[in-house]
């Protein structure tokens, strides 16, 4: 069980000869959602890499440093949700049990398929899904896994506007206790569903004062419509074409 209340990250990173990251710091509260925002391109993915002690290209020179002293486990969703195609439902959302050669937890598969909606397609292939469906697959997958810390790469960026809003407020609601990292590009995106939020300014993570409404904020609120217009505004100064 996590005791402590958050863990922080500080350092830099550089692509080959381009510094991405300078002087970066993050601190990471547990059981809140971070989001950070930035333009393609910006590191953000390699960021999360990192977190989660992946490897990444030697292209890359990684001076970024973990305060912590508790092992932290994770898991990630992706923008593509990387089901297995030759498996079906059920069995991608346990493959890390059948990977681990753990006794699979049907009972708490079949749980999750319920709270995602898809019980009905348990024994389908992701072929026969749409890509709503297939991104709740891979919630209840990152679900079934229950990790410390969640990373979520532009997990919704690649949903229709309809579907994605729908994902959006289902994964807030699966996930709303959990400890998440997201990244985005999306700045409405980010101050939905954000406790804590970041952009990528001159190469350091600035930390974005968010209305006093708790995700899921509404969109037709006056305070989070004149947010939004702030992030704009910030982002347009930080973005390089």
């Amino acid at each position: 069980m996590i005791k402590s209340s958050s863990f922080s990250l500080h350092g830099s990173l550089w692509a080959n000869k381009d510094k991405l990251f300078s002087n970066l710091k993050l601190n990471i509260k547990f059981n809140k959602w971070t989001i950070i925002i930035g333009q393609s391109g910006a590191g953000k993915s390699t960021l999360l890499k990192i977190i989660a002690n992946l490897n990444i290209p030697d292209t890359f020179t990684n001076n970024i440093y973990k305060n912590t002293n508790i092992d932290l486990s994770f898991s990630w969703m992706a923008q593509n949700d990387l089901l297995l195609p030759w498996l079906n439902v059920i069995e991608n959302v346990t493959l890390g049990q059948k990977l681990r050669r753990e006794k699979i937890n049907l009972n708490k598969a079949n749980i999750l398929l319920e709270k995602v909606g898809l019980i009905n397609v348990a024994n389908h292939l992701p072929s026969t899904l749409s890509g709503g469906m297939r991104q709740r697959v891979a919630l209840a997958r990152t679900l079934m896994e229950d990790n410390d810390i969640i990373l979520m790469d532009e997990p919704f960026s690649a949903l229709d506007t309809m579907t994605r809003s729908k994902i959006q407020k289902l994964t807030w609601s699966l996930l709303k206790e959990k400890t998440v990292i997201m990244v985005t590009h999306e700045p409405l995106e980010a101050l939905l569903l954000s406790d804590n939020l970041y952009y990528i300014h001159n190469k350091q993570l600035k930390p974005i004062k968010l209305p006093k409404t708790k995700p899921l904020r509404k969109i037709n609120s006056e305070n989070v419509l004149y947010c939004h217009e702030y992030i704009l505004k910030l982002l347009k100064k930080s973005y390089t074409l």
